[in-house]
């Protein structure tokens, strides 16, 4: 079996998402509120112990999987490279996005590949989705990723683009409105989870994960 390596927000919370719908009340999800905004992300990273001078650029990918046998990088990109200089890069992700980017339908993202249980609702159950990675380049070669975060690092941002409005709700632990176009939705880790459209209170910051 080849060993791979798969960083993409469709699979990475699946083990969270198995029990989502258990032992959390109502009360504590978060109002319905649009995750929709113009896809222009300013960030600064948070180097903690990382060295990160020998990274030149960062780059939108699309499901990326690392193929360790044949050193591959599977996946497809989403748009230009941008510098990253300082800890900082500024990028703007495409809309629309590359014709060569597969979409699924987000119900089947949901329910089939996040494995989420109990009853969800989708006022457009065909609305397709992609998600997105931020992926550290040296010059040469690609050598991690970029992930925003609380503090605690239990409760990530991620960036998911949508081809029409849609609004995923039911059990107690789901409260997401998609806008057409660029859109953040936070998972946070720890007991049942939750997905939301609507941001903490808490500060987000970004950090380095490398492969």
């Amino acid at each position: 079996m080849k060993n791979v390596v798969k960083i993409s927000i469709l699979t990475a919370t699946m083990m969270v998402a198995v029990n989502f719908f258990s032992g959390c009340s109502k009360d504590d999800l978060p109002a319905l509120v649009s995750g929709g905004f113009n896809g222009r992300i300013t960030a600064t990273v948070n180097p903690e112990t990382w060295d990160l001078s020998p990274i030149k650029y960062v780059i939108a990918w699309n499901d990326p999987v690392i193929d360790t046998e044949r050193g591959l990088l599977l996946g497809e990109q989403m748009g230009d490279p941008v510098s990253f200089s300082s800890n900082k890069f500024t990028i703007n992700l495409p809309d629309p996005l590359p014709s060569s980017i597969d979409m699924v339908e987000i119900k089947y993202a949901f329910e089939n590949i996040l494995s989420i249980s109990g009853t969800l609702k989708y006022s457009n159950p065909k609305a397709l989705v992609a998600d997105v990675e931020f992926l550290a380049h040296t010059d040469t070669h690609f050598v991690g990723f970029f992930q925003n975060a609380t503090a605690d690092k239990k409760t990530t941002c991620f960036y998911i683009y949508v081809d029409g409005d849609v609004t995923v709700t039911g059990g107690s632990n789901i409260s997401v409105s998609f806008k057409a176009g660029w859109n953040r939705i936070y998972h946070t880790e720890g007991g049942n989870g939750k997905y939301t459209t609507k941001a903490p209170e808490e500060d987000f910051f970004w950090y380095y994960d490398n492969f």
